[in-house]
């Protein structure tokens, strides 16, 4: 019984295609700027189902990424964890925080000519679930995820 859902040279050639190959089966990326409230990307997920956003600055310019799991920085406590008895939010009101200060600065990026290999290989290095793909003019084309990958190679959908 095999864990995949593809053989192994269908899987093979899929590490060696180029990202451009298959953009067309990612989703279009989202932009967002780094001042939008929190909030207004919480309903964004929600409502579109996405699960990342890419930040850009007041002149247009990639500063960030934004995913879901970035929302639980919402969730820092101040207090040490220790001394934690009852657990506080250091945000209590949503509505206030911006993307600037939950997004993952300085995201990694790659050429949308690189192979998905090294897709993989960013992912596992340094720990991230998604990347952002752009053109040869560092114009952002997709957002790659580990979400993609489950379900084009084992068939796994995240929820």
């Amino acid at each position: 019984m095999s864990f995949f859902i593809l053989k192994r040279d269908e899987i093979e050639k899929i590490l060696e295609s180029q990202i451009q190959d298959i953009l067309h089966e990612l989703s279009p990326p989202l932009e967002i700027e780094e001042n939008m409230p929190v909030e207004i990307f919480i309903d964004t997920v929600k409502s579109q189902g996405i699960d990342a956003a890419i930040v850009v600055g007041h002149k247009g310019k990639v500063v960030g990424i934004v995913t879901r799991l970035d929302l639980l920085k919402i969730l820092h406590f101040e207090v040490p964890y220790r001394l934690r008895v009852l657990a506080i939010p250091r945000h209590p009101k949503v509505e206030k925080i911006t993307i600037r200060e939950i997004m993952t600065k300085n995201p990694i990026m790659l050429k949308e000519t690189a192979k998905v290999r090294d897709a993989i290989d960013l992912m596992n290095k340094y720990k991230i679930s998604h990347i952002i793909i752009v053109d040869s003019k560092g114009n952002p084309k997709a957002i790659f995820s580990r979400r993609y990958l489950l379900k084009k190679i084992f068939g796994i959908e995240e929820h």
